[in-house]
């Protein structure tokens, strides 16, 4: 429900008119407040200068003052007052000016109590509309004030990366109050990388600080002032801070942006602010190149970090175009996937090692390192399928190597990386390897439970049924139980050989043949080797 209450003001030269509406309107009931009553134009009009009311209604032939010299005063200086003109004269020429002022109402006396009701009826309907619609102007205009700011880095963000058309430059620049045009003297691209993000409340503080930081040197330092015209500073999609300098003159505003970003990153470091990488791209003179200035100053600083620099980079020592970068040579993602497969980690360590000094002693380009880097993701890709190893059991859910490959700052921790994916897939590898070699380790002692009575056994008829080499089953089965095949089995006859002499009355030859052995004596022999005693003494000690 709206409670709010209009002013009216009625100017009438007759008093019974004039108290008549006064008196007889039920003003609060019908949305208004009575402000006052005056007799002639001149005394309304002095009342209106000091006091506009929502609504005034007048008479038009009135002493000193008539009603549409009145309206056409109230309305010059009260553009949003409602004015009804009240008259006796049915005269089409005083509607017809009536309505050139653009009154509100023309009502032709007499009019009823009744009718004058609903004339207030729907003007407060119009009020009430008006007044909404203004209050949510207001709203939008405060919510705009609210939000400028991020309004204001967002138009920088379009405009490093040539999302505005030059056009609408000086109308959009003007309205954020930016003294921004696409001929500027000179404009300086800068832009600060933390060397390690971290998400969270943490991070927006950090930046908030070394904003603050930037901020307060460029306000204070005298001596720019007349170089540096104007600046701002906002971060970009990436999270990057980006400092825009203007001024007149490229070589001054260059030297004196070269000198901020030197006391700015010494003080940073007396903060003990989070470590941050500074780019400095080299001064334009022309906002429609400014783009293609940041993308040469990002390239700079992204070169700078993988080649481990810290503190300052210029596009100037590291960004400039040439034609004396050397191929980084091809195949080194297919070494480190090679290396990978054979589980041989000191290999592993020596190809990833070879690929990173490759690229600290070589001059090259950030698209040539891109391109490195998706060669080594797809061959890390196709490794993972070809060992049959998932993703997931390597990377957190929603990332993989196209992703964290793409996220790495240094040629550090792609070395870092690359050790890592590395190292977890060796350990699965071997991780398999040994659940395989347990596996037919229990198959081959199962094996020879089975077959030891057969005289023809050996280490070749186990490992054609259980289809692996001699050599790795040697391996594994002395790994697995400290004996060879041959103990084992000598091992499994004898006991046997054992159980027989203390439970039958077989004859030795007999047991012999029972447990694998064509040779009775050589049975003997074997049985006095492995428990110091013949059969013969054996059952005699436990008969």
């Amino acid at each position: 429900m709206n409670d709010y209450l209009y002013s009216f003001v009625i100017v009438d030269d007759e008093p019974e008119i004039r108290e008549g509406i006064r008196d007889t309107i039920p003003w609060d009931t019908l949305g208004f407040t009575f402000k006052g009553a005056f007799a002639n134009g001149k005394e309304a009009l002095e009342y209106v200068e000091q006091n506009p009311p929502d609504v005034l209604i007048t008479d038009i032939n009135m002493p000193f003052m008539d009603g549409l010299v009145l309206s056409e005063l109230v309305l010059q200086r009260s553009p949003k007052t409602k004015v009804l003109i009240i008259s006796g004269y049915d005269d089409f020429e005083y509607a017809r000016k009536a309505l050139q002022l653009q009154v509100q109402d023309y009502i032709v006396k007499p009019i009823t109590p009744g009718e004058f009701k609903e004339t207030l009826r729907k003007l407060k309907e119009v009020l009430d509309k008006e007044r909404a619609e203004e209050q949510d102007f207001e709203r939008l205009k405060k919510q705009l004030a609210e939000n400028l700011p991020l309004i204001k880095e967002r138009f920088f963000n379009q405009l490093i990366t040539g999302a505005i058309p030059a056009e609408e430059l000086l109308e959009r620049s003007t309205y954020l109050g930016l003294s921004l045009q696409s001929d500027l003297g000179a404009i300086h691209c800068i832009v600060l990388d933390f060397v390690q993000h971290h998400g969270g409340e943490g991070f927006d503080i950090d930046v908030l600080r070394v904003k603050n930081v930037i901020r307060h040197y460029l306000e204070n330092s005298r001596g720019n002032q007349s170089v540096i015209h104007g600046w701002e500073i906002f971060s970009d999609d990436k999270n990057r801070l980006v400092l825009l300098t203007w001024g007149l003159e490229k070589q001054l505003l260059y030297q004196e942006d070269l000198k901020a970003a030197e006391q700015i990153y010494s003080q940073l470091i007396t903060l003990q602010l989070p470590t941050l990488v500074i780019g400095i791209g080299e001064v334009i003179t022309n906002l429609e190149i400014l783009p293609k200035a940041f993308q040469d100053t990002i390239q700079a600083l992204q070169i700078g970090q993988l080649q481990g620099k810290k503190g300052i980079i210029t596009y100037r020592e590291l960004g400039r175009a040439d034609t004396s970068y050397k191929e980084i040579r091809p195949n080194w993602p297919q070494y480190i996937g090679s290396a990978i497969k054979t589980a041989n980690m000191a290999q592993v360590y020596d190809t990833i090692d070879g690929m990173i000094s490759d690229l600290q002693n070589k001059k090259f380009s950030l698209d040539q390192y891109h391109s490195l880097v998706e060669r080594l993701a797809a061959v890390m890709v196709i490794t993972f399928d070809e060992l049959e190893i998932k993703e997931e059991d390597l990377f957190i859910k929603g990332s993989s190597p196209f992703l964290e490959l793409s996220r790495l700052k240094t040629l550090d921790e792609l070395r870092s990386w690359c050790c890592a994916v590395a190292e977890s897939c060796i350990a699965i590898i071997r991780s398999r390897q040994t659940n395989f070699a347990e596996q037919k380790v229990k198959e081959a002692l199962e094996y020879i439970q089975k077959h030891y009575t057969y005289s023809e056994l050996s280490v070749q008829n186990l490992c054609k049924d259980l289809y692996i080499s001699t050599s790795y089953f040697s391996a594994i089965i002395k790994n697995f139980t400290g004996k060879t095949f041959l103990e084992l089995l000598t091992e499994t006859r004898i006991n046997k050989a054992k159980e027989l002499l203390r439970t039958t009355t077989m004859k030795t030859f007999e047991i012999a043949e029972k447990v694998g052995y064509q040779d009775a004596h050589y049975f003997s022999i074997t049985f006095k080797k492995v428990t110091g005693k013949s059969p013969s003494e054996y059952r005699s000690e436990h008969d």
